[in-house]
């Protein structure tokens, strides 16, 4: 039985007070010539520690700017757009950052090197659609399910 078959049975209610080992997904985001992944990033779901530590975070100092600012951003004016423009983009960068637990296939001088934070977000930065991979795979629950 395979994992859409498990869902459309049910969900085992015993599920809910297990204990939840990590479940982790690939985002591949370099390919070979034949279109085969030679590297990627390994990421945790909504559901993780990292996640939810993360957004939090994200939350809470949005509800602080605003509480400074005493007033929305007024998108209607090109400045106004760009701050929120600007919200946005770091909030879901932090996230993608948080999400990340490991990755595959990054070397130096043909040796494997650790994840790194600084050179993940040296590599948002430059590649800004690995970030965009990261994200549309965590919205993804499915890739995240373990039956």
């Amino acid at each position: 039985m395979n994992n859409a078959q498990k869902i459309q049975a049910g969900f085992d209610i015993g599920n809910i007070n297990a204990v939840a080992a990590p479940v982790t997904f690939d985002v591949p985001v370099i390919f070979d010539a034949d279109g085969e992944a030679v590297a990627g990033l390994t990421i945790v779901g909504k559901n993780s520690e990292q996640y939810r530590v993360a957004n939090n975070a994200v939350r809470a100092e949005g509800y602080k700017k605003s509480a400074r600012r005493k007033t929305a951003i007024d998108a209607s004016t090109d400045e106004g757009a760009e701050l929120l423009v600007q919200a946005i983009d770091g909030n879901q960068k932090r996230l993608a950052l948080a999400v990340v637990t490991g990755w595959y296939g990054f070397t130096s001088n043909g040796a494997p090197v650790p994840l790194d934070a600084a050179l993940l977000e040296a590599a948002f930065e430059k590649y800004p659609t690995w970030q965009e991979k990261v994200t549309t795979a965590l919205e993804n629950e499915a890739n995240f399910l373990k039956l």
